[in-house]
């Protein structure tokens, strides 16, 4: 994603994402780039009237028959999802700092093991 992309996409945060506890629009000092990969991007978004804060994945992608154009994404062929209302509990944070104690680093194992 370019940055005219980034800047597209947190306008349309801004207007369509409410803040889950109060229900108030984000600004844009509140929301962060956390990291794009092509045609995604993760999104951290903080309320400025709560403290609330979500996660948002966005994924930027061409309808079948849509011809690719140089120009700045059509907001309709997003796909914005947050996971909203769904609390990080103390046994999730227990099973993230039990995986990583026995999480090695090695990427390309974990993710060519059988379940």
């Amino acid at each position: 994603m370019n940055f005219a992309e980034l800047k597209e996409i947190i306008k349309q945060l801004k207007k369509i994402v409410p803040c889950s506890q109060c229900n108030k629009k984000f600004i844009e000092d509140g929301i962060r780039v956390l990291t794009t990969i092509q045609n995604e991007g993760l999104f951290h978004m903080s309320c400025f009237n709560c403290n609330n804060q979500v996660i948002v994945h966005v994924t930027i992608s061409e309808q079948e028959g849509d011809e690719i154009e140089q120009t700045l994404p059509d907001m309709s062929k997003m796909n914005i999802r947050t996971h909203r209302n769904i609390p990080v509990n103390e046994n999730d944070i227990l099973d993230i700092h039990n995986f990583l104690n026995s999480f090695n680093g090695d990427f390309k194992e974990f993710f060519t093991k059988e379940s």
